[in-house]
């Protein structure tokens, strides 16, 4: 499956995931973002399978801590770039360009396109989340 920028009109998979593989995020530990506030690169060893996708986690408790709340841990918009999708498409996301805002996980695809996006504020968040429906 090869992941390219896309109009979100064209259809995308509900969960970014990699080129070659069905690895949610990159194969970081989304529950890491929210206890650690760190990138985490999961282990195999931690794996579930949950929206057609594998989630990676760096322990076991965050595993169970995501297996018992998906919804709450995994990144907004599929994990895909928040920015792209505040422009109508998908876009592949960096693990470190990261925010949680209002207890939500935000992935972009760049430190330099998380700035941009945030420097729209409200704005901008509200034009992803439209854009996603």
């Amino acid at each position: 499956k090869i992941k390219r920028v896309t109009p979100l009109t064209w259809g995308h998979d509900e969960v970014n995931t990699s080129m070659f593989s069905d690895e949610a995020i990159n194969g970081y530990d989304p529950v890491a973002y929210f206890t650690t506030k760190k990138a985490i690169k999961g282990e195999v060893n931690f794996a579930y399978k949950w929206n057609e996708a594998t989630w990676y986690f760096s322990s076991q408790q965050n595993a169970e801590l995501f297996k018992s709340n998906p919804e709450k841990y995994s990144p907004q918009f599929g994990g895909y770039c928040a920015f792209a999708v505040s422009k109508g498409f998908t876009a592949n996301s960096d693990p470190n360009s990261f925010k949680i805002i209002d207890d939500k996980l935000y992935l972009c695809a760049d430190q330099d396109i998380l700035k941009q996006w945030l420097e729209g504020g409200q704005v901008t968040l509200k034009e992803s989340i439209q854009n996603w429906k």
